[in-house]
């Protein structure tokens, strides 16, 4: 009885020493990679509140460098980059249509950090700049004297943000402006901008 209760013992411990443990489960596959879409859309929801005010076009660049040079570590970084540089491309034409200046020269920046050497964005700042430099001018009165008409004008110079009075004549050039002709029967004055070479009309306040 003790010889078969000894071998019942040595039974039972090989039967578990030869118990198998139980095959693990396999490694789950890494996740896919972000897709362009993906990323641009990421760095978009990061860039484009801080489009929504001119002011904030420091902070806007400087997040967009930032988030470009995280994409490089992103195996669809270049596919999210074309793709961000064809959405600001078409944003800069819409904000020089618009003749939304500040922006113009905030996009240009945003579309060199993507676009690096790209020919129409120092067109579009030139202009800019040129644009938020013109002098903003009020006609405030005319006089006529032996039939020779002289304009007054008030003009304010953004660039050293200081305003001046003008008392001006048809053909005369000043501060950057030539008074083309005066319109409406003396309530206005046609001016050309010599930067841009454009014309624009100022009626009389």
């Amino acid at each position: 009885m003790k010889r078969f209760a000894v071998l019942a013992v040595l039974c039972l411990v090989a039967l578990v020493a030869c118990k198998k443990d139980p095959p693990q489960p396999p490694t789950p596959p890494p996740p896919p990679p972000p897709t362009a879409e993906a990323l641009e859309q990421r760095v978009m929801e990061k860039v484009e509140p801080l489009m929504a005010d001119p002011l904030n076009g420091k902070a806007m660049t400087e997040t967009l460098s930032k988030e470009v040079a995280s994409l490089k570590t992103e195996l669809n970084g270049a596919s999210a980059q074309a793709r961000l540089k064809n959405q600001f491309i078409d944003k800069l034409k819409e904000a020089h249509q618009a003749e939304l200046w500040d922006s113009v020269v905030n996009l240009c920046d945003a579309v060199d950090i993507l676009d690096p050497g790209n020919t129409r964005t120092s067109r579009y700042r030139q202009r800019a700049m040129d644009e938020k430099s013109r002098p903003v001018v009020t006609m405030t009165g005319v006089f006529e004297l032996d039939g020779v008409t002289t304009v007054f004008l008030e003009i304010y110079l953004p660039l050293e943000n200081r305003t001046i009075d003008k008392q001006v004549r048809e053909g005369e050039e000043f501060e950057g402006l030539i008074l083309e002709k005066i319109i409406g029967n003396n309530q206005g004055v046609r001016l050309k901008y010599l930067k841009t070479d454009t014309s624009f009309d100022v009626m009389k306040k």
